[in-house]
């Protein structure tokens, strides 16, 4: 069988087919790489001179890649975490091209070859609980709207759920107990298709409860002021807009993956193990979550004091402990 030359077809497919179908990925990775040609195809029509519809597979060179990657960095200012992501993107199609047609291997080596660019590591910033109740204050409870925000602010801290787990958050997603001790809970749908409990506190459960009071069970918990489920954007700009009005944190960028970073740092100084952190978090490596315990500089003054806690011993010389050696002998 023949395989097509142009690019738009492999694209279709790769997109359509392999990334949902064959591969099962979550649809923000679907989207994520979508966004990636996106900008890559007009960039390498420019440079091929050749409308979209009639790029060919070998128009996209490793050379142009190259270029494409400097283009992200230089002229649209990402930065070198986003260059790695198109990049990702990129491979990964090369290596779907390559394995439906066999002609096109040392094609797909060339591109798989350019490596990703080394990052410093970016620092996670987060909201102490003072700042964090300072953020939850903002929205006026006393009118509807005021009260979804601060649920959906509220939710945020007390789960620590990433922006796209409260926006698919459902009514039937909550069980607020009920039958003897048992806790109110949220089900969240992770990264991959992954789900995971989180307890709810009881005022969190409390403002859930009468929010979605009414409701069908495939509603979805938060709604905007039109009546429509929140979006990612809705919530980033609800975060910012807050955190807008909390003189503390003037000039300081404040999104909802500060608020979860904020969540972690709180269970941990609460006195919570990282293993708990990390199944609370619905991380999958443990070095993932590793990272809270090197922010929180109260604990590292907490254990700087238990290490200086006892008082020093008089300053002896070595050659006056005359019976050291004779122990060491003896044992």
């Amino acid at each position: 069988m023949n395989e097509p030359r142009t690019l738009g077809p492999w694209l279709r497919r790769f997109l359509a087919e392999h990334i949902v179908t064959e591969r099962n990925l979550a649809r923000n990775t679907q989207l994520s790489y979508a966004d990636t040609f996106v900008l890559l195809i007009p960039f390498l029509s420019a440079r091929a001179r050749k409308p979209d519809e009639r790029l060919a597979v070998d128009d996209l060179t490793s050379r142009r890649v190259l270029e494409f990657l400097d283009h992200l960095e230089d002229d649209r200012g990402c930065s070198v975490q986003t260059r790695n992501l198109r990049l990702s993107a990129i491979r990964a199609f090369a290596r779907f091209v390559a394995s439906r047609d066999p002609v096109r291997l040392e094609w797909s080596a060339g591109i798989r070859a350019i490596t990703v660019k080394k990052a410093a590591p970016l620092p996670i910033g987060w909201l102490t609980k003072a700042e964090m109740k300072a953020l939850l204050d903002v929205p006026d409870r006393r009118t509807p709207r005021g009260r979804v925000e601060h649920a959906l602010l509220l939710f945020l801290h007390n789960s620590g759920a990433r922006v796209s787990e409260a926006t698919a958050l459902t009514v039937r997603d909550l069980d607020f107990g009920g039958r003897g001790d048992r806790h109110a809970l949220a089900t969240l749908h992770g990264k991959g298709g992954k789900r995971r409990q989180c307890p709810l506190w009881p005022r969190t459960a409390a403002m859930l409860a009468e929010l979605v009071k009414g409701r069908s069970a495939d509603d979805a918990v938060f709604l905007s002021r039109h009546r429509r489920p929140y979006t990612r954007f809705g919530v980033y700009r609800l975060v910012e807009r807050c955190a807008a009005r909390v003189p503390e944190l003037e000039g300081r960028k404040v999104t909802p993956h500060v608020v979860r970073h904020s969540s972690a740092c709180h269970l941990l100084q609460s006195g919570n193990d990282i293993n708990t952190i990390r199944a609370w978090l619905g991380h999958v490596s443990l070095d993932t979550t590793n990272v809270y315990a090197e922010i929180d500089l109260e604990m590292k003054a907490r254990a700087m004091a238990l290490c200086d806690a006892a008082e020093p011993g008089p300053d002896r010389p070595w050659k006056e402990d005359a019976g050291l050696m004779a122990f060491l002998k003896a044992l």
